[in-house]
């Protein structure tokens, strides 16, 4: 599919959500499966990393089975915290003594426990709705990542953290409008296929 508008985003991101929807469990689980391996693979669940990902909210792809991984390689794993100013995501730790409430965005966020700054993340594993050849991220709309990680766009060479999109093959688009402050993912993970950056 090709977006050339902004206006073409509100119709991506309901097509999208529609297709998204669809993907039978078999599928969800093998392609769930199939992205930790990759993960391993690039090596992004190495014993003493900090990471970042996500409780997944509707159909989007669920990266409970990476974090379970994580956790059992010695990865310390971290949860986004949404603020209730501002768009800048704090992380709290993922662990045994974490208690839980909904957050502004009805997802279930941690409370309590170690905050990580997110420049002192190693890897963010984030949601998307759709993507590009191009690596570029549409997300819901929010902007919540992209206000968090625009550091990075002033980095020359060093990009720490690495972001790394987790998405179902569905979500590609031929080419998404992207605007000055959205993120460039340095990879994409889908389950069939690691889209890395051209």
């Amino acid at each position: 599919m090709n977006i050339n508008s902004q206006s073409g985003k509100s119709e991506a991101r309901r097509v999208i959500r529609r297709a998204r929807a669809l993907i039978p469990p078999l599928e969800r689980h093998s392609a769930e499966s199939a992205v930790v391996a990759m993960a391993k693979q690039l090596g992004l669940l190495r014993r003493g990393l900090k990471i970042a990902a996500y409780v997944p909210a509707g159909s989007e792809f669920s990266p409970w089975l990476l974090m379970l991984n994580a956790l059992v390689c010695g990865v310390d794993v971290y949860l986004p915290k949404v603020p209730k100013r501002g768009r800048k995501l704090s992380f709290v730790r993922l662990d045994s003594t974490n208690r839980w409430k909904l957050g502004p965005q009805n997802i279930l966020e941690p409370l309590g426990g170690e905050i990580c700054s997110p420049r002192d993340l190693d890897i963010v594993f984030l949601p998307l709705l759709g993507f590009d050849a191009s690596l570029a991220r549409m997300g819901q709309g929010g902007g919540y990542y992209d206000c968090t990680f625009e550091f990075r766009r002033l980095r020359q060479s060093w990009k720490k953290p690495r972001l790394v999109g987790l998405a179902f093959d569905v979500q590609y688009f031929e080419q998404l409008p992207v605007d000055t402050w959205d993120l460039r993912l340095d990879y994409i993970l889908t389950g069939k296929k690691i889209w890395r950056k051209p």
